[in-house]
């Protein structure tokens, strides 16, 4: 009733911050499992226990799963489960407010590919948050006593999610969410699973693995300990992407997109409460830089959007 009289921009915002609140608080729990299993047999457990939640809700909320558009549903999927396996592939080995960032990067890359594929015009306000975004990201990597691939990961999750976020705002709105998020989980699981048995019969070297293990271990039996981790898990993520995607169907103006640094403090808060973990000193520089960055690109877009809806109006009349 609350959020029924608010406006879809306010709707949004509230969506995209409850959703992101609860994914930093559930990220964080995936060191509970980070030295068992591998980032693909998670993705498996995680979306094997999401999906059976998922047909539950549909089931007794008698929601039809039917999806319009297949094309733009297989692309969305393509590119946000690649972006969710780099993304928590790296969470073992860095803070998870530095991969937050890095993941969060995806206004810059929006900015980025509106203007190589889409042509449009970028201002200097935008020039400068780009330059800022990218001190941002040389901060994080370079601030890190040895970085390695891997600290890009979260960057070029950030790359394929500002994708993902595109196809979603331009042509899902109509879609069912539950199809949307059901199409994600089957997909990412399917793909977990794959990567999982992959690497039990073609393990890798050890000196790879021993830098990587999230990344390179072989599928592991687990107890019911594990399973009840993962459930709870599914049932979090299942509520949290449910809500991401919501709030992006609700609202077209890009200035809602601020509200997904929610997620940097949230992650970055339950990191320290549950583990004593935070960004050193060059980390809090590079990601509050790159928050400004995306900030200062989200709302020049959303003024963007504006003026030409504006002239559009005149020019109808």
């Amino acid at each position: 009733m609350f959020l029924s009289s608010l406006s879809p921009l306010a709707k949004s915002g509230i969506l995209l911050t409850l959703g992101l609140s609860i994914f930093g608080f559930a990220d964080n729990l995936t060191l509970l499992v980070s030295d068992e299993v591998s980032v693909g047999q998670f993705h498996f457990s995680r979306s094997l226990s999401a999906i059976i939640i998922v047909i539950m809700f549909a089931y007794f909320s008698k929601t039809y799963l039917v999806i319009k558009n297949w094309t733009a549903i297989i692309f969305r999927t393509f590119f946000n489960v690649i972006s969710m396996i780099l993304y928590f592939s790296v969470i073992p080995m860095m803070p998870i407010a530095e991969a937050g960032a890095g993941l969060f990067t995806s206004p810059i890359f929006v900015l980025i590919f509106s203007f190589l594929f889409l042509k449009e015009n970028i201002t200097l306000k935008q020039i400068f948050a780009f330059s800022l975004g990218i001190l941002g990201v040389y901060l994080i990597v370079g601030g890190n006593l040895q970085p390695t691939i891997y600290h890009f990961f979260p960057i070029l999750a950030g790359a394929t999610y500002a994708v993902g976020a595109i196809i979603t705002n331009k042509y899902l709105q109509e879609e069912e969410p539950l199809s949307i998020l059901l199409c994600f989980l089957f997909s990412i699981g399917l793909i977990g699973l794959i990567i999982s048995l992959f690497f039990t019969y073609y393990p890798v070297d050890v000196t790879i693995s021993e830098k990587a293990p999230f990344i390179y271990r072989p599928w592991q039996g687990q107890n019911l300990y594990f399973w009840i981790i993962m459930f709870f898990l599914g049932f979090l993520s299942s509520v949290a992407i449910y809500l991401i995607i919501k709030a992006y169907q609700l609202s077209k103006p890009t200035f809602a997109a601020i509200y997904e640094y929610t997620y940097l403090i949230s992650a970055g808060f339950f990191s320290w409460l549950f583990w004593g973990i935070v960004p050193n000193f060059y980390g809090f520089i590079g990601i509050f830089s790159i928050i400004i960055a995306g900030t200062l690109i989200i709302i020049s877009n959303s003024t963007q959007n504006e003026k030409f809806t504006k002239l559009t109006e005149i020019k109808d009349k």
